[in-house]
């Protein structure tokens, strides 16, 4: 079987689907990733096959862009630190320093203009390469038209907390008319899998969901496949130093680049995190850049800074895990209590609903003080709920169907065609 991802160039979105690509390759299986240039070398040193066939898209600048744009015409109720320049990055005296009247249309269009470029680049791969299977991440439409025109199922995979209906997928450009094919948002003929729990899934019709099942977030009419959450942050080693018991509790706090190219490096509610964390007397693990390092400043000696380090490496002798509301470290740390500090809409949402399960605090980072953040932080450290939740939810991921099974399952939906609920009961 010939199975082809489509990947944004985002990693936090993407990460999830290579232990999926790991266990179709041991079972035989042929596999190959859409993706941008500049995640060739993450994919291949990940064990998977690129395909650099689409553009890169400077999804910061869009996140900005947003900040921006929100800043601009909503001044009495914008939030946090002010906002980073859209196109560079860097900070701004005043927010007439860029133009979102005349900027906001274009830098649009040019992401459109990708999209549409990547959809022809997805489809005409999928000519040649002829899969049987196409699987797509959170943002990848191009991966919903390469599977129509190859005439084969496409199958969502969340990285978990977003569900079928949140998958950002559109067609701005209309390619799926241009390339002939059932418009994005129904379901093409033939394709459906017989009777009702086949019928009329729209853009997504079968979702990969690694999320526990007491905080999975709805699929819509999406048949789902249930799968056991295999951490994946990139390539790592083994620090001997973590094989030894901390001395004392020990805290990880996730601070990712994506929080720095939107918001910079002068938001304060990292600096009530670290504060949080060295007030109750525990051991620091700081995951930040380089510049996010120094502007915080000097650091005592119970905080290591470390760069570039594989969340999964660090948690098993952590105590609690802060993070900036990615699902990424958030599926990563199911075992661990966990405070999320969105600082994106959807960030605090899916931080809100992974808090349902009882062993997360979530809190708008932009809006939170250091006092909710000190009792926050007290809540994850001292307080032993958390830990049993934590402890549950993991015991829960562990009794989800493994990859193997879901290989299974995506071999009989290549095979058939379609799949109905009673082919997940074997």
């Amino acid at each position: 079987m010939r199975v082809l991802f489509t990947v944004t160039g985002w990693k936090g979105v993407y990460f999830s689907l290579i232990p999926l690509g790991w266990a179709l390759q041991a079972a035989g299986h042929e596999v190959r990733v859409a993706c941008p240039p500049s995640q060739a070398g993450a994919l291949g040193g990940a064990g998977l096959v690129p395909a650099p066939v689409l553009e890169d898209f400077d999804t910061m600048r869009l996140e900005r862009l947003a900040r921006y744009a929100e800043a601009v015409r909503s001044p009495g109720t914008f939030t946090g630190p002010p906002p980073l320049h859209p196109l560079t990055g860097a900070p701004v005296k005043s927010l007439a320093e860029f133009d979102v009247a005349v900027q906001e249309p274009r830098i649009r269009a040019a992401h459109h203009a990708v999209l549409g470029r990547n959809c022809d680049a997805a489809a005409a791969f999928a000519r040649v390469w002829r899969p049987d299977l196409v699987v797509h991440d959170l943002m990848t439409p191009e991966g919903v038209l390469a599977a129509r025109v190859a005439g084969v199922p496409a199958v969502f995979h969340s990285p978990g907390m977003f569900g079928s209906q949140e998958a950002a997928l559109a067609d701005p450009t209309g390619a799926f008319e241009r390339h002939g094919v059932a418009p994005l948002g129904t379901t093409p003929p033939g394709q459906s899998a017989p009777g009702p729990a086949g019928a009329g899934r729209g853009a997504v019709e079968y979702t990969i969901d690694p999320t526990p099942g007491s905080i999975a977030p709805p699929h819509g009419n999406a048949l789902t496949l249930p799968v056991r959450y295999v951490p994946y942050n990139g390539p790592g080693h083994q620090e001997p130093w973590l094989l030894e018991p901390a001395p004392r509790t020990r805290v990880c706090l996730v601070w990712s680049n994506s929080a720095r190219n939107i918001f910079g490096t002068e938001a304060p509610v990292l600096r009530h995190a670290v504060d949080a964390v060295l007030a109750t007397g525990a051991e620091l693990l700081l995951t930040a850049s380089a510049e996010q390092a120094e502007a915080l400043g000097p650091m005592p000696g119970s905080v290591r800074v470390l760069r570039d380090f594989p969340l999964r490496l660090l948690l098993p002798g952590c105590d609690a895990l802060i993070h900036q509301g990615s699902v990424n470290p958030m599926m990563t740390g199911l075992g661990v209590p966990q405070l999320a500090l969105g600082l994106t809409d959807d960030g605090v949402e899916i931080g809100r609903r992974f808090s349902r399960g009882g062993s997360g605090v979530a809190l708008a980072g932009l809006e939170a003080t250091a006092e909710d953040i000190h009792r926050a932080v007290a809540r994850i450290v001292g307080d032993p709920e958390p830990r049993a939740a934590a402890a549950a939810l993991e015991q829960e991921n562990a009794q989800r169907p493994p990859l193997g099974r879901v290989v299974h399952r995506l071999e009989r939906l290549a095979r058939d065609g379609g799949l109905t609920e009673q082919d997940l009961s074997d």
